[in-house]
């Protein structure tokens, strides 16, 4: 009887072509997924960073208005990408302010969370020019129950001393605050002192 000889592949080439193999059937299954999409802001230009998918008390609306007021093109501040919410249970926002315009610790530019850092992260974090704030005192509110606000990135800026800041992926919070009319949309507030403390 005829013995067949059988060749036998070493386990080290076999592991070379099935890790090729897998590499190949993976390129395939991706040549017709749609890139990712990249977060463009108000003039066709992309954004740095994503919202955050969710935020406790705070549920996704419609709001144009707010959102013309709080997002500007490159090199203007305020927020690239963004999106409006109404805010559905108390949430606290802080914002570092100027202390020598006692009007304006309730503006319109607030952080979910409390900052931190030196004076000058926070401002290349937030694109806030010098002659904007002197960003010396700290302040803690509540948001109002049905206040609609606005999240968004942080968009670059050009200051009138020439100093620019480029986008940034930190998160923003604009609240449609009038502290010199006294129509604000916070509650609750407490002076949290000198900052950075």
């Amino acid at each position: 009887m005829r013995q067949h000889q059988v060749n036998r592949i070493s386990p080290r080439i076999y592991n070379w072509a099935l890790a090729g193999l897998l590499l190949i059937l993976a390129g395939c299954a991706n040549l017709g997924a749609p890139p990712t999409p990249i977060a463009t802001g108000i003039d066709g230009q992309p954004c740095l960073g994503a919202l955050p998918s969710a935020v406790n008390g705070l549920n996704p609306t419609t709001n144009p208005e707010m959102l013309a007021k709080a997002q500007m093109p490159l090199r203007k501040g305020g927020v690239c990408t963004a999106a409006a919410f109404a805010v559905a249970a108390p949430v606290t926002v802080f914002r570092v302010y100027d202390g020598t315009r006692p009007t304006s610790a309730y503006g319109g530019w607030w952080s979910l969370t409390r900052p931190g850092g030196s004076r000058d992260d926070y401002r290349a974090q937030n694109a806030i020019c010098k002659a904007w704030s002197a960003l010396d005192r700290l302040l803690a509110c509540s948001l109002i129950t049905g206040a609609e606000i606005v999240l968004g990135t942080t968009q670059s800026v050009t200051c009138d001393d020439g100093l620019e800041y480029p986008q940034t992926a930190s998160i923003q919070v604009f609240v449609a605050n009038d502290g010199r009319n006294n129509i604000l949309y916070v509650e609750n507030c407490r002076e949290l002192g000198d900052w950075p403390g």
